[in-house]
């Protein structure tokens, strides 16, 4: 078993305490990558605990200590980055990662006017499941773990010097921990009702048969209702926009369909009329595909249907 008391800074000794019911590596938590304290670290740490103390001391396990907190996001995938453009990078949900002796314990959350809103998205991997892990330089506000399944998982927008911290943790951490593995080989999301490992694409909880949103109804949606896709997964600014867009693109379409009708027929008018119908119908479907393809991560990860 890992033990909570390795040393990350050479000049400061380990200092374990208890912090609203869970423990803390005080030396660690609150101090920078040279051990110098911070006060923003400070306050990091008790919204943290103040809003997700409960989920937290469900996860963690007995002697289980948090050595560090970092906010970030997954990183969409490259085709995602392309054809989703920012309006749906800034609409995925964030992610508070929990740093342990044992594993990262990642968090699904949802940014309030003060605090994180915790909308019951759970996901862990153990250090000895962890391959290898990426970035996270002076300049670099991403890191991407190599899992032993073969897996990946990037995540970006850490706070700026926050991705120099968590390497240095990151490659005390690994090795101390490389002797713990599981099944998986790697990041597994967990039922926040019962704690349970989930199996990919399965939307019920083998144990506690709670029901998460599905790839089917995302589809369907996406195809019939307006910004559909992107209201199902949450992103309701995302999808207010679609919703909008993709109304004022169907009424155009019926609006040149009406025209068309009205034109005579086999003249000029007409062609150009139809011509305009296949091209706004062309532009709406590649919206909704976007949309779809783009909310499906999202729906693989696990949002609770209720």
């Amino acid at each position: 078993m890992p033990s909570a008391d390795v040393p990350i800074h050479s000049s400061i000794s380990p200092q374990r305490v208890d912090r609203a019911g869970l423990a803390v590596r005080e030396d660690v938590l609150y101090s920078d990558a040279k051990g110098r304290d911070k006060k923003k670290l400070h306050k990091r740490a008790e919204d943290a605990f103040e809003d997700l103390g409960d989920i937290l001391r469900r996860i963690l396990e007995p002697g289980e200590t948090i050595f560090y907190i970092a906010a970030a996001q997954v990183m969409p995938g490259a085709g995602a980055q392309f054809f989703g453009g920012g309006w749906h990078m800034y609409s995925i949900p964030r992610t508070l990662l929990f740093f342990t002796e044992r594993r990262v314990i990642a968090l699904r959350l949802r940014k309030r006017m003060s605090g994180w809103n915790w909308n019951r998205g759970i996901r862990t991997v153990r250090w000895g499941d962890v391959l290898k892990i990426t970035g996270g330089g002076a300049f670099s506000r991403s890191l991407t773990f190599t899992f032993r399944n073969g897996g990946k998982q990037a995540y970006w927008r850490f706070a700026w010097g926050d991705t120099k911290r968590v390497r240095l943790l990151i490659d005390t951490l690994q090795p101390h921990g490389a002797g713990e593995t599981t099944a998986a080989g790697g990041m597994a999301s967990l039922c926040p009702n019962c704690l349970a490992p989930l199996v990919a694409r399965n939307y019920q909880c083998p144990q506690c048969g709670i029901r998460f949103k599905d790839e089917k109804t995302l589809i369907w949606r996406g195809i019939l209702i307006p910004g559909g896709a992107s209201l199902y997964v949450g992103a309701t600014g995302l999808g207010i926009f679609r919703a909008i867009f993709e109304t004022a693109i169907l009424a155009s379409v019926l609006f040149s369909l009406y025209r068309a009708i009205q034109a005579p027929t086999a003249s000029s008018a007409a062609a150009d009329f139809a011509t305009a119908i296949v091209g706004e119908c062309a532009f709406l479907f590649f919206d909704k595909l976007v949309a779809i393809l783009t909310s499906l991560p999202l729906v693989r990860d696990f949002i609770p249907a209720e």
